[in-house]
């Protein structure tokens, strides 16, 4: 994971053992070039693992962040190996999003570097779509659910064949579809039981809230902001925040709502536990199917269907993922 002839901005640290206790030396400064040289040494070595010191962590991603082309274009790195870089440097910097999006906004040119890395990556390793979903995270977390909806995104969004500026704006959207629930009170998104009549209220507010938060950026598309503002617009016209309809909901809403329901059934919740594949496709076909546009779930099911060991068939036409 590290580039050559680059500053990592952190410590690096060689760990051996004395008398049992871990030693852990310094290897290479922070401030100092992580040379051939050094990595020669580490190869020499058969050293495969350096160490940093754990407050140092998010400068490390952002260091991943910096150099992510240079990551995914090195042929010496597997696709699981990317795909770890793909995902931590997207959690690193959605939690700083999240974070700072009240006081300092959101820097979307390294959101969008994000997507359009993510996308070539997507485009160009066969690989890519295995081992990016081995990443997604289990555990809901606006940010990890954030990640999960922009991944899932992209790789339905090649899938769908979907062109590369299309993909970039979807994927985008997706990244940022939650940035409102930082205006939620955190008890509320994280409440173990059922919500009451008005704390649902105030967790319905968080479309429009982001929206509000990003309108006004310039090199914000409003097909991404579509996906902020209708993610949960049912194709029934039942959702929030302004209860359309059918095609009234821009296919990017409509996408954005299948796989919004897919990655929370699918994820530990503070007030549920998470379902396995087969159980979701079922529950959003039997219980939610009038939230979805039918042939966009179809392709959904599809999309997730031939990855799987097993598939069923039930008598409405649908394809099912059984795990």
């Amino acid at each position: 994971m590290l580039v050559e002839d680059t500053e990592v901005g952190c410590d690096l640290y060689l760990r051996s053992h004395v008398n049992g206790y871990p030693r852990y030396v310094l290897f290479c400064r922070g401030d100092e070039q992580f040379g051939s040289d050094r990595k020669g040494v580490l190869l020499e070595r058969n050293i495969d693992k350096l160490y940093i010191l754990s407050k140092d962590y998010n400068n490390f991603f952002k260091y991943q962040e910096r150099n992510l082309p240079n990551i995914l274009s090195n042929n010496n790195l597997s696709s699981r190996e990317k795909s770890h870089a793909v995902y931590h440097v997207a959690k690193s910097l959605t939690k700083e999003i999240l974070q700072d999006i009240s006081t300092a906004g959101v820097d979307l040119d390294r959101v969008k570097n994000w997507v359009k890395y993510t996308i070539g990556f997507i485009l160009n390793d066969e690989n890519a779509f295995s081992s990016l979903l081995s990443m997604t995270s289990h555990d809901y977390y606006t940010y990890t659910h954030s990640i999960n909806l922009s991944v899932f995104g992209l790789l339905f969004g090649k899938h769908l064949s979907l062109g590369t500026d299309s993909l970039n704006t979807f994927g985008t959207g997706m990244l940022l579809h939650d940035v409102g629930k930082v205006e939620v009170p955190i008890e509320i998104l994280n409440k173990p039981g059922k919500l009451t009549k008005d704390e649902f209220e105030v967790i319905k507010r968080h479309p429009e809230a982001g929206y509000k938060l990003l309108k006004d950026k310039e090199n914000i598309e409003e097909k991404s902001l579509k996906v902020v503002i209708q993610h949960h617009e049912n194709f029934d016209g039942t959702g929030y925040p302004y209860g359309i309809g059918g095609d009234e909901i821009d296919l990017y809403g409509r996408l954005s709502r299948i796989i919004d329901v897919y990655d929370a059934i699918t994820t530990k919740r503070s007030y549920a536990g998470s379902r396995n594949p087969f159980a979701a496709l079922q529950e959003m076909r039997e219980g939610m199917i009038s939230c979805f546009d039918m042939e966009l779930f179809k392709e959904f099911v599809s999309f997730l269907g031939p990855r799987s060991s097993q598939i069923i068939k039930d008598d409405g036409g649908i394809v099912c993922l059984k795990t």
